[in-house]
């Protein structure tokens, strides 16, 4: 039984993740009915995700914010999963009564913290806002004025407030201000500026090495040369040599250009390019970068586009690279030798011939469950899919901390 598993990160006011929702629901397309509920849904989940893949490895030491529906916290599920790694998202259509209000204390008195999802002004029920520690306010459902209403009316020291779908930094520098703690929706995926900002000179360095690795014929020297005129580079490229299992120990830097070769060189360039980009950055830029661009490679050796792998990795890799250099990509990619190809695919340009992969590891990402179910029979993968995303996020988790070494 194949279950989808995606996380969306959840930022405190600093940027930095505090914890990931579960995206979760089966594809009722191509496994159940389209009458499958949320109990069924959730259910599958927890089995199957919690259980048997490790919801350890996909949190890391962050928590996991997860929808319950009345007839789960009814039957006490949640207390099957350990307090300090859940949060318990009470659905906002759930209709209370004596015995749902008597299970959700239970939970608040056993130490799990409890969140209220998409709440919007007008939303009925008092006995639930009273017991919950976080209220989530979607800000694409409420007006300006109820934004603030809300944190004015239920504010009383104890509760933590939690903006969703903040979809740009006009919209993350309002909330803050308001008084919201935590975040979460796709504004850190948008450029913050438009004018952008100076690259500094190690960048300029990446980038020169970059464009001459990605030229039709590469030449060697200047590559050597490159690496060799900056000391951390050169660090850098040793530091991946060495991890080579090698008969005899690398003498120069051109002797270890000469061992990489010009694919392993170009993966390297791009990856500590995105690596040195993303300094004084959110980590989880640069991790969900790292991480779409495994997953892209992964399904494309799955599929029929496996002789397109390394073209999709760098679609991925550089998906953010908009943010991290705040500047419009057209300006970014008038820099950088990268293939037309990729950067349509990057531009969600539908005539790229690396589209229908990028999309589904965006709809992935997204939790787009439909459009992923379209995606994969259009593109015949038989994989199961959450075991190539898990796979992709353990590798991602090894590249980051070998990176931020």
């Amino acid at each position: 039984m194949d279950v989808f598993v995606a996380r969306q990160p959840i930022f405190d006011r600093n940027k930095a993740v505090v914890a990931y929702e579960l995206l979760y629901r089966d594809s009722a397309a191509n496994f159940f009915n389209s009458e499958i509920g949320a109990t069924k849904a959730t259910s599958i989940l927890l089995s199957n995700s919690y259980f048997n893949f490790g919801i350890e490895m996909l949190l890391e030491d962050k928590r996991a914010f997860i929808n319950f529906d009345k007839v789960l916290i009814k039957n006490e599920v949640p207390l099957l999963l350990d307090k300090s790694k859940i949060v318990v998202e009470i659905l906002e259509d759930v209709i209370p009564d004596k015995n749902f209000m008597t299970k959700l204390k239970e939970l608040k008195n056993s130490g799990y913290t409890l969140a209220l999802d998409d709440f919007t002004i007008d939303y009925p029920y008092k006995e639930i806002i009273e017991i919950v520690d976080i209220i989530k306010v979607d800000f694409m459902l409420s007006s300006k004025e109820d934004i603030k209403k809300i944190i004015k009316k239920y504010s009383n020291g104890n509760k933590k407030f939690l903006a969703e779908k903040i979809e740009n930094v006009d919209e993350f520098n309002n909330a803050v201000s308001l008084g919201y703690d935590y975040f979460q929706g796709y504004f850190f995926s948008k450029p913050i500026m438009v004018q952008g900002k100076k690259i500094e000179s190690l960048e300029i360095s990446y980038i020169k090495l970059t464009n001459e690795i990605n030229k039709e014929e590469p030449n060697y020297k200047i590559i050597a040369s490159i690496i060799e005129s900056d000391l951390d580079m050169s660090y850098k490229l040793l530091k991946i040599v060495n991890s080579y299992s090698l008969s005899s120990k690398v003498n120069s830097i051109p002797h270890a250009v000469s061992l990489m070769g010009i694919s392993e060189l170009r993966k390297w360039a791009s990856l500590v390019l995105i690596g040195e980009l993303s300094f004084g950055k959110p980590t989880e830029v640069l991790r969900l970068s790292i991480l779409r661009s495994k997953f892209a490679e992964l399904l494309a050796e799955k599929s029929s586009y496996k002789s397109k792998k390394h073209e999709l990795a760098l679609v991925g890799l550089f998906s953010m690279i908009d943010v991290l250099l705040q500047k419009p990509l057209d300006t970014i990619f008038s820099q950088l030798r990268i293939s037309d190809e990729v950067q349509m695919a990057i531009k969600l340009d539908s005539k790229s011939e690396l589209f229908p992969i990028y999309k589904l590891v965006i709809d992935y990402e997204m939790g787009n469950w439909e459009e992923i179910d379209k995606d994969i029979k259009s593109l015949k993968i038989l994989r199961n899919i959450p075991d190539i995303y898990i796979q992709a996020v353990k590798t991602t988790d090894d590249i980051v901390k070998f990176i931020k070494e």
